[in-house]
């Protein structure tokens, strides 16, 4: 297959360490010329070192990941021939688990559907002019927060830096509170109200006494069950049930 789509990069000052990758999904030429101006003016104005990948179709993307060239952020149109966005979001996510999904849409109905591949935001196309700015600005806000968050285990026989949004989520095990990452679990000789104030992260919050949640990894909530990234359903006990559905709905809140 033919090397897929075209790469702009764009310089930033000297000395900016993190090139931000960021792929436009789109079978129409015509919104690449549009959207590259919007990015290429944001990221300018951030002094920003990135680079801006333009797709024709999904087949395209899909080539690149298996030949492991991945992006940070992706804008992908819901309604393309052959594969659709959501679709094609479920690719990313087997390959890129947090990389940022911006679904660009003509029909803000199908938003819904996203939340399967935990969508950062939904963008009309036709307000693309006004809404591509805040949207790649509260990327960038989490992207920064990101990088310079961690949990740190210390004991007598290790110390551990477990990134924030690699938690699924913790739970209660006799004396330790058990952090659940995507690959292992680590346990931590603290009670898991320690541990939780030691986060001190609004991202994370209790569903119930024993189980604590990173809510960028919920896929789910139905009834009093609580899908998690990873599969795992959890059971979000009845005194929490409001206070869960409140924290939900400020998350989601900016991205549809």
């Amino acid at each position: 297959m033919k090397r897929s789509g075209t790469a702009q990069i764009q310089t930033a000052k000297e000395g900016e360490e993190n090139l931000i990758r960021i792929a436009l999904v789109d079978d129409d030429t015509n919104f690449h010329i549009i959207c590259s101006r919007y990015v290429r003016e944001f990221f300018h104005a951030n002094n920003r070192m990135h680079e801006l990948r333009l797709y024709s179709s999904p087949e395209m993307v899909i080539y690149d990941l298996k030949e492991g060239r991945d992006s940070d952020v992706y804008f992908l149109d819901v309604e393309m021939p052959g594969m659709n966005g959501f679709e094609l979001a479920e690719k990313i996510r087997e390959h890129s688990p947090e990389a940022c999904l911006i679904f660009l849409t003509s029909h803000t109905e199908l938003a819904m559907e996203g939340y399967e591949v935990k969508a950062f935001a939904y963008l009309p196309k036709s307000l693309a002019g006004e809404k591509i700015r805040p949207a790649l600005q509260r990327f960038l806000d989490e992207y920064k927060k990101k990088k310079k968050k961690a949990y740190l285990i210390e004991t007598p026989s290790r110390f551990e830096r477990v990134e924030y949004d690699e938690i699924i989520y913790l739970y209660r095990e006799k004396k330790y509170a058990v952090l659940v990452l995507q690959d292992r679990q680590v346990h931590v000789r603290k009670p898991l109200r320690v541990v939780f104030e030691e986060l001190d992260s609004e991202n994370f919050m209790f569903i119930e006494r024993g189980f604590v949640v990173n809510i960028e990894h919920i896929l789910r909530l139905a009834d009093r069950d609580l899908t998690m990234g990873n599969g795992d359903v959890l059971p979000v006990g009845r005194t929490y049930l409001k206070t869960v559905k409140r924290m939900l709905l400020h998350f989601w809140k900016d991205r549809i």
